[in-house]
């Protein structure tokens, strides 16, 4: 019997992938209503041809509904899913973080203002403090032997920095044990909160 509802084109149909899934349990629910009254049937109390076609209606409008909501999650679904590239929205803290648009027309609030400054001061006094040196040797400051020490890849030697700058090796290797390693351990506190 369900072949031919099925055959009639009475039932809603669609592409979706979950539909044969779907039709299976209206079947099955279809053929479980059937078996309950079919005593009521064979009784003569209810009529088969009237309770056909109200069935087939009912499980017809049943499976056209039970389609839209499987839509209807799926649009859910990717409601939910955000993108990478989306903007950030729907928390309760939004208002306080400035956008691009805000920070490009100075729109900035000015305690964030402040605590750029602040920063700012903080680390250009930092890179002054790198600026210290032996005394007859200038060029021998405490930013260029670091820049020759921790951030070249390999770490120059002693001899080639003492060389490249014209200074003792003696001098390089000193001011840099007793100056700048201590200030670089100093300017790393200060930058992490102070210690």
């Amino acid at each position: 019997m369900w072949s031919l509802i099925l055959q009639c084109k009475i039932l809603a149909t669609s592409p979706h992938p979950k539909y044969p899934d779907l039709l299976q349990e209206i079947q099955f629910e279809f053929s479980q209503r059937i078996c309950s009254e079919f005593e009521q049937i064979q009784e003569g109390k209810k009529s088969l041809l009237d309770n056909l076609k109200s069935w087939i209606n009912w499980y017809g409008l049943r499976l056209g509904y039970r389609i839209k909501d499987l839509y209807g999650e799926e649009k859910k679904k990717l409601q939910r899913e955000t993108s990478l590239d989306a903007p950030i929205s729907g928390s309760y803290n939004d208002a306080n973080i400035p956008n691009l648009g805000d920070v490009i027309a100075s729109n900035i609030p000015e305690p964030m203002e402040t605590l750029i400054q602040e920063d700012f001061e903080e680390k250009l006094l930092a890179s002054e403090k790198l600026d210290c040196h032996p005394k007859k040797y200038p060029q021998c400051n405490c930013r260029e032997i670091t820049k020759r020490r921790l951030l070249k890849n390999p770490p120059q030697q002693w001899e080639d920095i003492a060389q490249e700058l014209d200074v003792p090796q003696g001098t390089v290797s000193s001011h840099w044990h007793r100056k700048c390693k201590p200030l670089l351990k100093e300017i790393y506190n200060e930058l992490l909160g102070g210690e």
